[in-house]
């Protein structure tokens, strides 16, 4: 009696061993599947970091641009320079691109939240991170972005029914506005109203070009967190 208690003790062991075994294989199966999503997901974010981190140095360019225009039609308005007609326009047409605002992508940071993998995130600055930029600064960007373009739409609409302006914007390229048509209207280029505009459209452009760089730099540390969660 005590060989077969013996026996089928140790044969009870070996197969709640083997049941803690599998349990314990498996656990780590399901481990591995939700780090390689983790970390599939982070390599995707950085991949739409980077995105975003060229859309940001873009407009930062194109912005730039467009202040270098405004100062120019500045300079131009308070010193009586007598500029070409078509360097006018090419320069107020330059102002108006102004209106061109980044726009961030933020599905993969929606489906970390939605699929609660976020959790999994072993660094507690990235998730800090994440939830500033995506819940607090592009909120805040986007409503500033409005209006920002509230004054360049505006502007663009004056250009248009004052100087009958038809102009074309391209992103990049060695010449990437057109003229296409316009009349010459003297008596609102040297208007208040001119005047005013680009006064508030530089000011505008400046306000935007240092809420890029600030965006930049959140990004790029955003960027540096998450290579550090792959490590």
């Amino acid at each position: 009696m005590k060989k077969y208690f013996i026996k089928y003790s140790f044969e009870f062991v070996v197969i709640i061993f083997g049941i803690l075994i599998s349990l314990f294989l498996e656990q780590r199966r399901q481990n591995f599947i939700e780090i390689e999503r983790k970390n599939n997901t982070i390599k995707q974010l950085i991949s739409v970091i980077d995105a975003d981190l060229n859309q940001i140095n873009t407009f930062i360019d194109l912005q730039s641009l467009s202040l270098k225009s405004s100062n120019v039609i500045s300079k131009n308005l308070n010193n009586n320079y007598f500029m070409k007609e078509d360097s006018i326009m090419y320069h107020l047409s330059s102002i108006g691109r102004g209106l061109k605002s980044f726009f961030p992508q933020q599905g993969i940071f929606n489906q970390m939240v939605s699929s609660d993998l976020i959790k999994m995130i072993d660094s507690d600055p990235l998730k800090t991170k994440l939830f500033k930029l995506y819940n607090e600064d592009l909120v805040r960007h986007d409503v500033h972005t409005k209006e920002y373009d509230k004054y360049f739409l505006e502007f663009n609409y004056n250009l248009s029914i004052n100087f009958f302006l038809v102009d074309d914007w391209e992103v990049s390229g060695k010449d990437p506005i057109k003229i296409l048509s316009y009349k010459f209207n003297k008596k609102y280029y040297k208007s208040n109203k001119m005047y005013g505009d680009i006064i508030e459209l530089k000011s505008s452009i400046i306000e935007y070009i240092q809420e890029l760089n600030m965006l930049k730099d959140s990004f790029l540390s955003l960027k540096n967190l998450c290579l550090n969660e792959l490590e």
